[in-house]
């Protein structure tokens, strides 16, 4: 296998487990209640595939797809976080398992504070990859 950089090897293994932990987590039921943020989850999860991809076959775009992917994915877990702050300053619980919200809020953080570090550190940005 060839060798990759960090943020090329995170997203094929987020591409992956984004959607599919999302999904295990509210159920496939959930498509029918809010398909919307469903389908965010997996086309967060292709991009991140698909920007892994071109990094493994080396295609002239890799840092930009990679950037746009993980851009995408740090905006979603943005507004999932000052949702759920908000949800939790209101009082008002619309999932299951409020005593996770917590846990999920700094596993967030931390993930956006690493990753942008990563990028940033890594020169993707600049098109250095």
């Amino acid at each position: 296998m060839r060798s990759m950089r960090f943020e090329a090897r995170a997203a094929l293994a987020i591409g992956i487990l984004l959607p599919v932990l999302e999904t295990y987590r509210r159920g496939v039921g959930h498509w029918g209640v809010e398909f919307t943020t469903m389908f965010e989850d997996y086309l967060a999860g292709s991009l991140l595939l698909a920007a892994g991809w071109a990094a493994f076959r080396r295609w002239s775009s890799q840092a930009a797809l990679l950037l746009m992917a993980w851009a995408w994915v740090t905006s979603l877990m943005s507004i999932s976080v000052v949702d759920q702050i908000e949800v939790t300053i209101r009082g008002v619980e619309l999932e299951p398992a409020e005593h996770r919200r917590t846990c999920r809020q700094v596993v967030v953080v931390r993930h956006q504070r690493h990753g942008a570090i990563t990028v940033v550190s890594s020169g993707t940005w600049r098109g250095d990859a």
